[in-house]
Order: C-alpha cells, then structure tokens, then sequence
C-alpha cells in the first residue's frame, strides 16, 4: 500500500488522482509537492476522511504523503480512507525523498530544480 516517487509523479498525470498532503497548512506553505494539494490528518481519522469526501467525492485515487520515511501521517492517512472504502495510496518517501530527488516542489521553502536552473533564460526587450 505504498508508492514509490516515480510512480507518484507519473499517476499525477491522471485527473482522478488527488496527491494529498496531510501535514498542517503550515508545513505546507513551506514546500510541498507541486501539484499536491493539502488537507491536514489532524488529530482525528474521522474528521479528515469526512473532509476528504467533502471535498472530493469518493471516485477519486488519493495518494496521501507527509514529510518522509519518519512521518507516519501519510500511512495513518491512507488507511483511514481505505478503512472507509477509498482507493489510497501512502508515498512514504514524503517531501525528503521527492526533494533530494529533485522533482517539482512549491513553497516559501522550495527549491528552483535544477533542470530549471540550467535552463537558459529568455529575455524580451521592450520597445
């Protein structure tokens, strides 16, 4: 019941997938994954999987993650909603692994990649 992070950014192409951040709004605001949205675990199960619903519906795939292999948000996450008849997914790896992998992030704290960073840059002159 876990992905690895190639698999997650290749899932993300499809619209019926939700990449879920379960950290708080603030941790979020920091870096997450680009493309992720955020919708904290908070202290109970019950609460996120009903916001989950909410929010999305039921007809969505969700691959939860937190901040990594130490983190077991993402997993709590996942098995809340599979309890609850969702299809989910954990990417354990979390914000450690897809950063150090340099894949797109967002955030005060995020990185330019460095695919970005080599790229040349385009100026258009006014006239």
């Amino acid at each position: 019941m876990s992905m690895t992070k190639e698999a997650v950014k290749d899932k993300m192409q499809d619209h019926n997938v939700i990449v879920l951040n379960v950290l708080p709004d603030t941790d979020y605001a920091k870096i997450h994954i680009a493309g992720s949205e955020n919708l904290p675990l908070g202290l109970n199960s019950a609460d996120f999987v009903a916001a989950v619903e909410k929010r999305y519906g039921k007809n969505k795939f969700f691959i939860t993650y937190c901040a990594g292999l130490t983190c077991n948000a993402g997993t709590n996450a996942a098995k809340a909603l599979t309890a609850k008849g969702f299809k989910a997914e954990d990417y354990p790896g979390g914000m450690k692994e897809w950063s150090e992998a340099d894949f797109p992030t967002e955030g005060s704290a995020a990185r330019v990649s460095k695919a970005a960073a080599t790229m040349p840059a385009i100026v258009i002159a006014a006239k």
